[in-house]
């Protein structure tokens, strides 16, 4: 049951319907750091104010998965008026990955625009390949940084108000200051919140974020919380059992042979040298002790610039370990996790102390699951048969469950919104969050 669960994330959900509900995008990020490329596939509901008129609805199902980006608005600044839902995938995997794909549907369903993002290496298309030496890892939170700063530029903002991409200020004089300045702050954007979602060592990478910004405040206002499943909290690739670890390495090892093109453009010997031991690495421990010194890295604090290499193995697990961070998260943050998952379910019960100290951190354990699966039973289809789904079932629990984490989110923010309305004595004109 435990393997079957687990193995049921991996699968690709029945898209046909999909394609009917849904405009898809597929848009390349450049980041600003080091030139990487980072793949986006983007699905907006049909029905969304942020697909642009100039589209026949009528024709998006022939060209759904080849439009082009430069045709929806949401490509542009100051345009996006929905929540944007950002997905993460775990390690080895891809924005291709059932589980990506059903959270991505549950979320158009509910009316708000997913994003998936594939992490710097990954895309499970093969279309895009990674443009510089350095491949992703589960502690560096650059690419995630400069996606969300893009996106934040796109969102429709009220009029009248500065376009300057705001942050959350952690300044002593600024937090003396009357409350009132940051509640109109929080009204700038008619479009939004962004949520970030990860998945395994993408929730790591959402959690460490999360933490890194709100500890110095310079979390984006655009930010309205997030979600974890099956977050290790705790990174240490040497405590991996067998055989995961080595299938997790050989997966890595796999990925360091689809990006060997780019690699080669690191002329340093060491660096070569590395890459080669690291194919003969037998498990995720070791690989990631030979590649620790090469690997791509920020610092926590601000400016979060980027560097390169960690001492060892050791010193890359520790820095990269979420559960230092997520005491400091300051929105609302869920994290689920499974007893019976057998990848991380030990490191994350030996850290959940850390995610308890805060109280904008909501834990739920579940009894069933494995790693990242939930799957739930199918219900009866209208031609009599198993309904479509992962495995023939209805989707993922977990995916209803953050939906209903974000949707109790956006109500929170609009009934806040409406409060202050009525404390400054004016009247709602409609420009309320929208949350259909």
């Amino acid at each position: 049951g435990i393997v079957a669960s687990t193995a049921a994330y991996a699968l690709g959900s029945n898209q046909s319907e999909d394609a009917k509900k849904v405009k898809r995008v597929r848009e390349v990020m450049k980041m600003g750091a080091d030139g990487a490329l980072i793949v986006l596939d983007w699905e907006v509901p049909l029905d969304t104010s942020s697909t642009s008129t100039n589209n026949n609805s009528n024709n998006s199902n022939n060209n759904a998965a080849n439009s082009s980006i430069d045709n929806i608005d949401i490509y542009k600044p100051n345009s996006i008026t929905k929540p944007i839902i950002l997905l993460l995938h775990g390690m080895n995997n891809d924005s291709t990955f059932g589980y990506i794909r059903s959270m991505m549907r549950t979320a158009t369903d509910r009316g708000w625009i997913a994003v998936g993002m594939n992490l710097r290496g990954q895309d499970g298309l093969h279309q895009v390949k990674n443009t510089t030496p350095r491949g992703y890892n589960a502690g560096y939170t650059g690419d995630l940084r400069g996606v969300v700063e893009q996106l934040e530029y796109r969102l429709k903002r009220r009029s009248g108000v500065n376009r300057k991409i705001g942050k959350r200020t952690s300044s002593s004089n600024a937090r003396d200051n009357n409350n009132n300045d940051q509640e109109e702050e929080d009204d700038d954007y008619i479009g939004g919140p962004i949520y970030l979602l990860g998945y395994s060592l993408g929730a790591n990478i959402v959690t460490k974020y999360l933490g890194e910004e709100s500890l110095h405040g310079t979390l984006p206002k655009c930010i309205g919380g997030g979600a974890a499943m099956g977050n290790p909290l705790h990174i240490h690739s040497g405590t991996i059992a067998f055989p995961w670890n080595m299938l997790l390495g050989a997966g890595v090892k796999r990925s360091i042979i689809q990006n060997a093109t780019s690699l080669r453009k690191h002329h340093e010997p060491g660096f070569q040298h590395a890459m080669k031991k690291a194919l003969m690495a037998p498990t995720i421990g070791k690989l990631d002790d030979t590649a620790a010194p090469y690997l791509i890295r920020n610092d926590s604090y601000p400016p979060y610039a980027t560097r390169i290499g960690f001492k060892d193995g050791e010193e890359y697990w520790w820095e990269s370990s979420s559960h230092r961070y997520v005491g400091h998260v300051s929105v609302p943050l869920l994290k689920i996790s499974a007893q019976d998952d057998f990848l991380v379910f030990g490191q994350f019960q030996r850290k959940l102390n850390h995610c308890l100290e805060n109280p904008n951190v909501v834990v739920v354990k579940t009894r069933c699951g494995g790693h990242l699966g939930w799957q739930e039973s199918p219900p009866p289809s209208s031609e009599g048969g198993e309904g479509g789904g992962l495995l023939g079932g209805s989707g993922s629990w977990s995916d209803v469950a953050v939906a209903d984490f974000i949707e109790a989110l956006l109500q929170i923010r609009q009934e806040d919104r409406e409060k202050r309305l009525l404390r400054r004595g004016t009247v709602d004109g409609g420009e309320g969050v929208d949350t259909s």
